[in-house]
């Protein structure tokens, strides 16, 4: 849209100018006429990219609102809303368990539905506990991974959809909760990898 604006105002200015040029210099000088002209239109062309800035602005911010994280993860990935509700649980259990309380409950508080997802993320395995057992309790984050990806295997998953999922995530976070939640989420999510 504000191409074809700026088209159709920089046509008119070229037209103008033509105008203008043929024009003799007189006691009605079409020249004065031409810069009260492309006042006009630049003041009439600002509010219109105000009027649209505004507009962009406020869409983005209730567009983000209306659209759900699941409803991303669908579109982006090409996966169920089943698939996306699960995998996005699984990735926000494992940031819960490596996160403060009070700011998984802030995070919890920006994320539309979700008690939905954590609900619909398959039970962490009991792998990941006799892994870390076995290793060492320094090795914990190896247990989680393990269990992050047997939780997206049985969403019938890919394990490497996790690094496709946690992008879109942390984005959407930021834009619902700040970049100060999405930056203690990645914090989590990185800790527990």
């Amino acid at each position: 849209m504000r191409k074809i604006i700026n088209n159709q105002i920089i046509a008119l200015i070229w037209l103008i100018l033509i105008m203008g040029c043929a024009a003799t210099s007189g006691p009605n000088n079409p020249l004065s006429t031409v810069d009260r002209g492309l006042s006009t239109i630049e003041s009439t062309a600002q509010s219109g990219k105000q009027v649209l800035d505004a507009g962009t602005a406020a869409t983005s911010t209730t567009g983000i609102n209306q659209i759900s994280l699941v409803d991303i993860l669908v579109h982006r990935l090409n996966i169920s809303p089943q698939q996306a509700l699960g995998g996005a649980g699984a990735i926000f259990q494992m940031a819960q368990g490596s996160m403060n309380p009070q700011a998984f409950a802030t995070l919890s508080k920006s994320v539309p539905g979700m008690d939905s997802m954590l609900n619909a993320a398959p039970a962490m395995s009991n792998l990941s506990g006799g892994l870390s057992s076995l290793m060492g309790e320094n090795n914990n984050s190896l247990g989680n991974v393990t269990a992050l990806a047997a939780s997206f295997q049985q969403l019938n998953l890919s394990p490497d959809m996790v690094n496709q999922f946690i992008p879109i995530i942390t984005n959407y976070v930021s834009k619902t909760s700040g970049q100060a939640t999405a930056n203690l989420l990645q914090s989590a999510l990185i800790n527990s990898r």
